[in-house]
């Protein structure tokens, strides 16, 4: 009986993550009937059956599951070690990668950033803006060491990822001085009046859509747009009612001020900010003080 390896072991990983021996053929640069008689003898070493052919596809079998979950961890684990390595070779320098979700505020991302370069000075930060899917991949797969988002990540991956809720955002509805004015009772007044939409599917979006209906409010919708610092020229502009968080209007510069039409900290919309992490075997050593330490409410005072 040939030796157990583990070029047999990463060869099946690639297998099962490519679902064909062609696909992997081009990742692992071996020929098809190579990779074929690799497969057999691990097959052979391991006495089960590892795949079955499916649709032109190969399936895993249950004995190739199992297999497949021991491999990923062994590779998981060779992964954070050539990290921390690579980490340790830059002059002892702490390398962290965090990934962002497209609807995250400028300025949530600018107080965690503040919060890890307070926390250690010499730290090498990466940063990277993506869907939440690709960055959750990236997460999985050990490229990032956390996510900075507005929506959780619900899995059906077992209990290896993390949402921790670090803050909440009061949303605030606002306009220019001149559209303000027509706005003495709030929100009764915002019917007929033109509002701009924050892009779904920022939980916003839905939250806000939701209040305007128990409320009945049916205000003059001008459109849909993502991104923050144009949403709050366009009210500056006299377009329409917007809705900003108030982080966003407090931080806006002194002589672009807009009228806050919810005045009385009638604040019924929030804003929620998440930090996701994955479980590692060798814990990145600033990720649990990070998820502890860092809290929005110590930069802002509601």
């Amino acid at each position: 009986m040939i030796p157990f390896n583990y070029h047999h072991l990463y060869y099946f990983y690639v297998i099962a993550q490519e679902g064909s021996i062609v696909k992997a053929t081009k990742q692992l640069n071996l020929a098809q009937p190579t990779l074929s008689t690799q497969l057999k003898q691990f097959e052979k070493f391991l006495n089960v059956k590892l795949f079955i052919r499916k649709n032109r596809q190969l399936a895993l079998t249950e004995e190739g599951l199992r297999v497949l979950s021991y491999a990923k961890m062994i590779f998981d684990i060779g992964q954070e070690l050539k990290d921390r390595m690579v980490d340790l070779s830059h002059k002892d320098r702490i390398h962290l990668n965090i990934g962002i979700t497209n609807f995250v505020p400028k300025t949530v991302v600018e107080m965690l950033l503040d919060y890890i370069l307070k926390l250690s000075p010499n730290i090498y930060i990466k940063l990277s803006k993506d869907n939440m899917p690709k960055l959750v991949q990236d997460l999985d797969n050990h490229l990032i060491d956390l996510i900075l988002t507005d929506t959780p990540f619900e899995t059906t991956m077992g209990a290896d990822f993390n949402n921790k809720l670090v803050g909440k955002l009061p949303i605030v509805f606002c306009a220019h001085p001149s559209l303000a004015k027509k706005v003495k009772r709030f929100p009764k007044d915002m019917s007929g009046l033109p509002l701009i939409l924050p892009a779904a599917p920022r939980q916003v979006f839905y939250t806000l859509k939701e209040y305007l209906y128990e409320h009945h409010i049916e205000p003059r919708i001008v459109g849909e747009i993502q991104d923050i610092e144009v949403v709050r020229r366009l009210a500056l502009r006299k377009y329409g009612i917007v809705v900003l968080n108030l982080l966003t209007i407090r931080e806006a510069p002194a002589r672009q001020k807009l009228v806050i039409l919810n005045k009385r900290k009638d604040y019924h919309i929030f804003e929620k900010i998440y930090l996701i992490s994955k479980k590692r075997k060798m814990p990145h050593p600033l990720i649990e003080e990070i998820l502890d330490g860092f809290r929005m409410e110590n930069f802002i005072k509601i």
